[in-house]
C-alpha cells in the first residue's frame, strides 16, 4: 500500500472515532481490509521498518486508536468572482519576482514547436468539462485505411483514476499546505488529507462568468500560500494536466504531441464567444508547453512557485501554436457525432447538451438524398444558446435537501466534516436517486437520510430548472427564421439529448408531446440515445456516448459549419456536406 493511500485511510479512520466519556473513545463499525493494512503499515513505519506487505503482521493490533479528533474550525466562506476576462492575452508577469520562490531556474520546454508538421488526416477534439474532461482522436478513412478510426483516449489511465473512469478525467485542482499543485483525482485525495480543505472543482466556471474573474486572485480558501495566482492561472494549470494525460495517450498511439486539435466551448452569446475562443486557444497552446516542461514531475505535485515562474517566462515571449485549430460549440460536436455520412437523412434536429456547468442548445437542418447525392447541413442561424442551470445546480439542491432533512446547519459541531464528506459522493447520490427512485445517504455523524425522487422533483427550484430548459428550447424555436419551422419534415422536431444530464426526467421531458411555434405545431421526438452508425461500428462506446459525444463528433473530418452556412470544414477545403445516419424514435 502506498503512503498516500494509507494516510487517507488513517485520516478517515480517525474521523470515525467518537468520544463517549471524558477520557474514553470508541470506534464504531467494522474495519475494512484496507483500513487494517493501513494500521499495519503505520505500525511497521513506527518500528523503523518498511511497509511492504511481506513484512506486515497478518492480524490487526489489539487496541483501537485512542486519539481524539482535532477541534473543528469554522467553515471559511467564499464568494466566487462573478466576472471573467474578455481579452485573449494578459500582461506579462515579472519573471524576476516569481524566481524569488524558485530553488533553481525553470527551463521552458518549447520542443513541440520544432516538431515536423503532423499528418492532416487525423486530429483531436478536447472537451474541457466542468466535472470531467474528454478527448477523442479520429483518423480519417483514406486510400490506406478504408474506415474512420475513432479512439476515445484513456485519459484516466495516466491520471491514475481508472476506478472512476478510463476515458474521462476529473476536473479538479488543489493547492496543498506545502504549496504543491495537485490535479484530478489526486487533488481530491489530497484535499481529504487536509481535512477537506477547499479545492477548485468547477474551474471551467471562470470561463463563463462575465467581467474580470479570470484575472482575480485566488482566495485564501483555495490558496494557503503567499504566492499570488489568479483563477485564470488555475484554469491553465488544469489544462496543462489535461494535456499531460493526452501526451501519454498519444505516445501510446504512436502519434506526435503537435497533432492538430479542435476544442469545444459552451454556447456563449455574441462578443463573449468571440473573446473566449482566442483566449482558450492561447491557453491550450501554453498548456502543451507547460505539460512538456513538467512532464516528468507533474504526477508527484508541482511547486506552485515553479509553475508560476514557468508561466511568467512563457508569457514574456511571443508565441504561436499552429496545432491548436478551430473552436466548436458543444452542440455542434454532438451533431457531428450523429452523422454517419453514408445514409439518407431528412430532419430538423435540436441538440441539447446538459453538462455539469451549462446546458447548451442549438438547432440543425440536415438533409441528404442518396439517389441525387444532394445534401444540406447547417446550424440554423441565431439558434445557439446556453443557460447556467445544469448538473451542478441540481447537486446543490440535493445537498441542501439532505442537510435539511438531517437537521444539520452551520451551527452543527460537525458541520464541516459532514458537508465535506457529503460532497465527495454527491454526484453518485444524484445518479442513484434518478436510477432507483430513491437514495439513502449515511452522513459523517452516522445519521441516515433517505430522499425519494418524488420529493426532490417537487422542490420549487427543481421545477424552475425544468421550466428554464423548456423556455430556452422555445425561445430558440420562436426566434429562428419561420421557414425552418414550417419546413420541418413531417412536422417533427427531433431532440438529441446528450451530456451527463441527458437521462434526467426534466431533460427527457423536452422531447415529449408537441410545441406551438408562432402558430405552427411541431411533434417532439427524442433521437436514438446511441446513433445507429456507432452501434454498428463501435458498440463498446455506447455506455460513455452521452458524455463523449462532443469530443467524438468534434474530432471527425466533417463538421457542420456554424452560422447557417451549408459547408463542411476539412482542413483548408470546404465542400458541400454529405449527410446520413440520423434516426429518431417516437
Amino acid at each position: 500500500m502506498e503512503a498516500i493511500e494509507a494516510k487517507i485511510l488513517l485520516k478517515n479512520l480517525l474521523k470515525r472515532i467518537r468520544q463517549v466519556d471524558e477520557d474514553c473513545y470508541e470506534l464504531r463499525g467494522t474495519l475494512t481490509d484496507d483500513e487494517v493494512t493501513a494500521l499495519q503499515s503505520a505500525l511497521v513505519a513506527l518500528d523503523g521498518g518498511t511497509a511492504s506487505s511481506s513484512a506486515m503482521p497478518q492480524s490487526p493490533p489489539a487496541p483501537q486508536p485512542s486519539i481524539p479528533p482535532q477541534p473543528l474550525k469554522p467553515v471559511p466562506t467564499f464568494d466566487p468572482p462573478q466576472e471573467p476576462v474578455t481579452e485573449a492575452t494578459s500582461e506579462p508577469e515579472p519573471v524576476s519576482e516569481m524566481l524569488e520562490h524558485v530553488a533553481s531556474p525553470i527551463e521552458i520546454d518549447t520542443s513541440v514547436l520544432d516538431l515536423e508538421e503532423p499528418a492532416r488526416d487525423r486530429r483531436l477534439c478536447l472537451d474541457f468539462g466542468t466535472a470531467m474532461s474528454k478527448v477523442t482522436l479520429v483518423r480519417d478513412d483514406s486510400a490506406d485505411r478504408d474506415y474512420e478510426d475513432i479512439q476515445v483516449l484513456n485519459l484516466g489511465v495516466p491520471g491514475d483514476q481508472e476506478e472512476i473512469s478510463e476515458t474521462m478525467l476529473v476536473s479538479s485542482v488543489f493547492i496543498d499546505g506545502e504549496g504543491l499543485l495537485w490535479f484530478g483525482q489526486m487533488a481530491v485525495k489530497r484535499s481529504v488529507l487536509e481535512n477537506g480543505r477547499k479545492r477548485l472543482d468547477n474551474i471551467k466556471h471562470y470561463l463563463s462568468v462575465e467581467g474580470d474573474g479570470l484575472n482575480s486572485k485566488v482566495s485564501p480558501t483555495f490558496n494557503p500560500t503567499d504566492i499570488d495566482i489568479t483563477y485564470g492561472d488555475m484554469v491553465l494549470a488544469y489544462l496543462m494536466y489535461l494535456t499531460w494525460t493526452v501526451n501519454h495517450c498519444l505516445e501510446e498511439e504512436g502519434e506526435p504531441r503537435n497533432l492538430h486539435r479542435r476544442f469545444a466551448m459552451p454556447c456563449f452569446q455574441g462578443a463573449k464567444a468571440r473573446d473566449v475562443a482566442p483566449l482558450l486557444k492561447y491557453m491550450l497552446g501554453d498548456a502543451q508547453v507547460l505539460a512538456d516542461t513538467f512532464f516528468r514531475t507533474l504526477q508527484d505535485g508541482i511547486p506552485l512557485a515553479d509553475f508560476m515562474a514557468a508561466v511568467a517566462q512563457l508569457r514574456s515571449a511571443k508565441r504561436a501554436y499552429p496545432f491548436i485549430q478551430e473552436s466548436i460549440t458543444e452542440p455542434l460536436g454532438v451533431a457531428g457525432a450523429i452523422m454517419s455520412w453514408k445514409k439518407r437523412v431528412d430532419a430538423l434536429v435540436m441538440v441539447v447538451d446538459v453538462g455539469a456547468g451549462t446546458s447548451d442548445f442549438s438547432l440543425y437542418r440536415m438533409r441528404f438524398d442518396q439517389e441525387t447525392g444532394k445534401s444540406v447541413a447547417y446550424e440554423v442561424d441565431n439558434s445557439a444558446e446556453g443557460i447556467t442551470e445544469a448538473g451542478n445546480y441540481l447537486d446543490g439542491l440535493l445537498r441542501g435537501l439532505i442537510l435539511r432533512k438531517a437537521g444539520v446547519n452551520s451551527e452543527h459541531p460537525q458541520w464541516r466534516n459532514i458537508v465535506g464528506n457529503l460532497e465527495l459522493d454527491l454526484r453518485d447520490y444524484k445518479e442513484r436517486l434518478f436510477l432507483d427512485g430513491e437514495v439513502s445517504v449515511r452522513l459523517f455523524n452516522d445519521d441516515l437520510v433517505t430522499i425519494t425522487q418524488e420529493e426532490f422533483l417537487s422542490l420549487e427550484q427543481v421545477t424552475r430548472f425544468g421550466e428554464s430548459l423548456k423556455a430556452c428550447r422555445d425561445r430558440i424555436l420562436k426566434r429562428v427564421d419561420a421557414s425552418f419551422i414550417k419546413g420541418a419534415p413531417n412536422g417533427v422536431l427531433a431532440l438529441a439529448l446528450t451530456g451527463g444530464g441527458a437521462t434526467l426526467p426534466m431533460v427527457k421531458a423536452l422531447a415529449q408531446g408537441t410545441v406551438d411555434v408562432n402558430g405552427t405545431e411541431l411533434k417532439l421526438v427524442q433521437s436514438r440515445g446511441f446513433p445507429e452508425w456507432l452501434e454498428d461500428e463501435y458498440p463498446d462506446l455506447e455506455s460513455d456516448y452521452p458524455r463523449i459525444a462532443v469530443s467524438l463528433g468534434g474530432a471527425r473530418k466533417r463538421i457542420i459549419d456554424q452560422g447557417g452556412v451549408a459547408r463542411v470544414t476539412a482542413g483548408d477545403v470546404k465542400v458541400p456536406p454529405t449527410l446520413d445516419g440520423y434516426y429518431t424514435k417516437g
